[in-house]
């Protein structure tokens, strides 16, 4: 079985896949303090849980933005895993063409996310992932990554707001507010953060398109389903989209060449 792991910044998401299935996923919070047997116990627990044991894994890849966890996870991967995880860099793949001035400045979740896109539409396209940041990828009718946009995500947006304004409530969950003309404070943030943040979304990918023609938008990501629901440019929310992603690249590449 293949271990797909995704470390965001905020999130480290979990995928096991035997083929082309994906047979269990898991999200964690990142912490980059983790030791290796911390991360041992919780994700061995998270194996247990649903029948499976690191024993049963033959393949073993990453996609990190946060460096400082590379050590641990290093050396988790020797200890539970028997495996020396395979860390992917956007320079190092040789599946899609990148066109980054300097494509080691991508991050790996990035050429994950495109690549598993264009596989399964094989059209242009502009990836949009909310995470930690909010990225937009942008692919031509090729395959190529022809670079893209950075934003700052929804949940640090949030709290960059609650941490300059101290009088403002902090928000725990975000809801789709009823309507745009809120009555309470509460609600006013709901409405600023949410339909503002569906209009950052749907401006930018009308402004790529006018640069890039015709192409069909999809979404990933933790809050991607709450901006779809009301969005006028996402056409399509694929939650598991860098997870597989990894699945891809690690049966596709030659990595002992």
């Amino acid at each position: 079985m293949l271990f797909t792991m995704d470390v965001g910044n905020t999130n480290i998401n979990l995928g096991l896949w035997e083929g082309d299935e994906l047979r269990a996923d898991w999200r964690l919070s990142t912490r980059r303090e983790s030791t290796l047997d911390e991360l041992g116990l919780v994700i061995g627990g998270l194996f247990a849980a649903e029948g499976f044991t690191f024993e049963q894994v033959d393949g073993f890849i990453i996609a990190s933005v946060v460096p400082p966890m590379r050590p641990a996870l290093e050396r988790f991967g020797a200890k539970y895993v028997k495996l020396r995880p395979i860390f992917l860099e956007a320079h190092r793949q040789t599946l899609m063409p990148v066109f980054y001035d300097n494509p080691t400045e991508m991050g790996a979740d990035r050429i994950a996310v495109s690549i598993a896109a264009y596989r399964r539409f094989h059209t242009s396209l502009i990836v949009v992932d909310m995470g930690t940041a909010t990225t937009f990828d942008c692919i031509s009718a090729k395959g190529e990554h022809l670079g893209g946009a950075i934003a700052a995500g929804l949940r640090l947006s949030a709290e960059a707001l609650f941490q300059k304004a101290s009088r403002l409530p902090k928000l725990e969950l975000f809801d789709l507010p009823p309507r745009a003309i809120a009555r309470n404070t509460i609600a006013s943030i709901n409405v600023g953060l949410i339909y503002g943040y569906m209009s950052l979304v749907d401006g930018l990918a009308a402004r790529i398109k006018k640069e890039l023609g015709p192409a069909k938008v999809v979404a990933t990501g933790g809050l991607a389903s709450l901006i779809a629901s009301e969005s006028e440019q996402i056409e399509e929310v694929l939650p598991d989209l860098t997870l597989e992603g990894l699945k891809i690249i690690y049966n596709e590449m030659a990595w002992g060449a």
